[in-house]
């Protein structure tokens, strides 16, 4: 069998019906219906021109095979079968759990937009299994973003939006306002934003109200 650059363990390529292919179930990435609506235009002109890359599986009791894992290129496979594609060409990998999100994390870094809790909890299950020099040295993150990602809390935003942190204190003279300037990086002051945005999106109409809740949720937990 034919070895990929890397030393992946490689099929080549083939064609493999739609149905017997299935989307992984850590995939960080997601596609607006705009993006999608892009991608389906572009397959009605062009054609399908880039490959999926996907994996054998076999059931664990049967040991039977399974339908192949899409490791990359789901949003396109889901385009291509709304525009009636039924055979799709796909590059046909060996690879065990880990080595697959790894692979996953590699080639969506620079495709759609990566969910940053979905990836934080992809980074954290690897981190279980890999040392960090090997994730410093494969992943397309520094050091730092590794830690951030690995070590980051993940709200849980539905138990957030019934168990409201009691704000029992008069915002009046006794309770004077106060500013703060804080200096990130450019990775963390997304994080933060994208927090904020969020606790909005329940109803909260002000930048420091939705701060003090992820506060009070953070230290409370």
């Amino acid at each position: 069998m034919p070895q990929a650059g890397g030393g992946l363990r490689q099929q080549g390529l083939t064609w493999i019906h739609a149905g017997r292919l299935v989307p992984n179930p850590w995939n960080p990435n997601r596609m607006t219906d705009a993006m999608l609506a892009k991608e389906r235009a572009s397959i009605r002109e062009f054609g399908f021109l880039d490959p999926l890359t996907v994996r054998t599986r076999t059931e664990p009791h049967t040991r039977t095979v399974a339908p192949y894992e899409i490791i990359d290129g789901e949003h396109r496979w889901v385009a291509g079968r709304l525009e009636g594609i039924e055979e799709f060409p796909c590059i046909v990998l060996e690879l065990d759990d880990d080595e697959a999100r790894e692979l996953t994390i590699i080639l969506n870094d620079t495709r759609g937009t990566m969910q940053e809790d979905r990836l934080s909890a992809l980074m954290a299950d690897l981190a279980t299994r890999r040392d960090g020099a090997r994730m410093e040295a494969l992943l397309p993150y520094d050091k730092g973003r590794i830690d951030q990602l690995v070590q980051r809390r993940v709200i849980d935003w539905d138990e957030l939006e019934h168990r409201r942190p009691p704000i029992s204190r008069k915002r009046d003279e006794e309770d004077p306002w106060v500013e703060r300037v804080y200096r990130m990086p450019g990775a963390s002051a997304k994080v933060v934003d994208e927090a904020i945005a969020r606790v909005r999106d329940e109803g909260i109409d002000q930048d420091w109200r939705a701060l003090e809740m992820i506060a009070a949720d953070y230290l409370g937990g």
